[in-house]
């Protein structure tokens, strides 16, 4: 009897030291994640609360007149925009852009094929202002506007969701070249 009570106290024993064991493990899990969490916040406040002078002063959110915007600044976008063909604008947006929130508004235009394709060392290649080869499908164009003003353009992609936008027809008037005097 006397070794079956020595065998239940080193299993009463053993058993205790488990639970201490998961007890300290658990509190060191938790103790980590509580510091983890900690900083995470620590480091925001830190962010907010610290201003800097040299910081530029939040961009202009109004909804821009976006088909200006775009009409005035078509050349720079596209050099020879008129050999894009019929031109196609969806509604603005918003998104949030690597130099802050900003607009995006999306070009569609069909590249013209090229009449001259025999000339070409590609039959049937498609001419466009940015000179892609395409075969007549349409080609999406992001336009991000900050402040009234194009901060940056480019094909679309993916994420800028162009595919997916209404289009209404776009004639855009370029301003006239400032007259010398």
């Amino acid at each position: 009897m006397s070794e079956s009570r020595a065998t239940q106290r080193k299993s009463d024993a053993a058993a205790a030291y488990n639970r201490q064991l998961n007890q300290v493990t658990a509190r060191a899990y938790l103790l980590a994640l509580a510091v983890s969490l900690g900083g995470c916040s620590a480091g925001e406040v830190l962010q907010n609360s610290t201003s800097s002078p040299a910081m530029p002063p939040a961009p202009d959110l109004s909804q821009p007149n976006y088909r200006r915007v775009v009409s005035d600044n078509i050349q720079t976008i596209f050099a020879n925009w008129p050999s894009l063909g019929a031109l196609e604008i969806s509604e603005v947006r918003r998104v949030d852009h690597v130099k802050g929130p900003a607009w995006i508004t999306c070009l569609r235009f069909y590249p013209q094929i090229n009449p001259d394709s025999t000339a070409t060392a590609e039959p049937g290649a498609t001419s466009s202002a940015l000179g892609t080869a395409n075969r007549g499908g349409p080609q999406y164009y992001a336009i991000f506007i900050q402040d009234n003003k194009v901060i940056d353009s480019r094909f679309s992609v993916v994420i800028d969701q162009c595919h997916s936008q209404t289009f209404q027809p776009f004639q855009p008037t370029p301003p006239a070249a400032a007259k010398k005097g």
